[in-house]
């Protein structure tokens, strides 16, 4: 029996079968896929990047990056409609933040100036109940309201006048369930009183005769805004102004009505003025 000698390019065909790159399992030879990567010795080359994250079937594609869990886009959506609900509240997001315990005072601030990117499931009950939303509210699509539907009326009882002129004692003691019971609506969330005015200190906000809207939940201090005040125990209507000399400054027409300066032991906050309505 005579064998015959090997053949020489036999053997070559088989080194360059042995050094041809492995292709991806479900790629045949002969795809246009296939050609691709034996074109560029790879299958993760820079001139054809494969990421195995996208596939259909078996077969790789070069999509690039993958959307994130939650765009850009929705997180400016988001903003949006915080930036929205605390305007319905006539709240700033410190004064939001301020009204739930366990939530630090410029976490919604620094969230819609974009230092924080998102709120950790611990977080989202307590955002929520400070813009006075459920945590669907805040996560989920906005709530569609019905353009028919009411108001919410809330009842406020008329309780005393309050001097806007200079500081004195209320005038009458009425119990509260003799008096009069103002509806008002879209006030937002608080323990709410309203009272009539007396004196011009306050008329640029509030003229003489108007009836203000007091929230006794809300307290916090913050320059510029108005609050009714108990100095030794005489009731005043005034703007808050802080800083090194703080004191209890009119916004009057009358050049006559002078600033209140108080010691601290003697101030006490009773509420916040919401709201001013005049009838003509």
């Amino acid at each position: 029996m005579i064998e015959e000698a090997p053949i020489a390019r036999c053997h070559a065909a088989k080194r360059a079968e042995s050094q041809r790159p492995s292709l991806p399992e479900g790629l045949g030879h002969g795809s246009q896929v296939a050609n691709q990567l034996l074109l560029h010795d790879s299958t993760n080359s820079r001139k054809f990047p494969i990421r195995e994250d996208y596939a259909v079937g078996n077969i790789p594609f070069a999509f690039g990056q993958g959307a994130s869990d939650k765009s850009a886009m929705e997180k400016n959506e988001l903003r949006q409609r915080i930036r929205a609900r605390l305007a319905e509240l006539d709240l700033s997001p410190i004064e939001a933040a301020k009204t739930v315990p366990g939530l630090e005072r410029n976490f919604i601030r620094d969230f819609l100036e974009g230092k924080k990117q998102s709120f950790s499931a611990g977080k989202q009950p307590l955002v929520a109940a400070a813009l006075q939303w459920t945590v669907a509210d805040l996560v989920g699509p906005p709530p569609r309201r019905s353009s028919s539907s009411a108001p919410k009326l809330v009842m406020v009882p008329l309780l005393d006048r309050v001097t806007a002129g200079r500081l004195r004692s209320p005038s009458s003691q009425i119990p509260i369930d003799d008096v009069p019971l103002l509806a008002f609506a879209d006030l937002g969330r608080g323990e709410f009183f309203a009272l009539s005015v007396d004196g011009d200190s306050m008329d640029r906000y509030s003229p003489e005769g108007s009836i203000i809207v007091v929230n006794k939940a809300e307290r916090s201090l913050v320059n510029g805004r108005c609050y009714i005040f108990s100095v030794k125990g005489e009731t005043t209507y005034k703007m808050w102004q802080g800083g090194p000399n703080p004191h209890l400054a009119p916004f009057s027409t009358n050049p006559l009505n002078k600033p209140v300066f108080f010691k601290p032991r003697d101030l006490e906050v009773i509420g916040r003025v919401k709201r001013t309505i005049l009838d003509l």
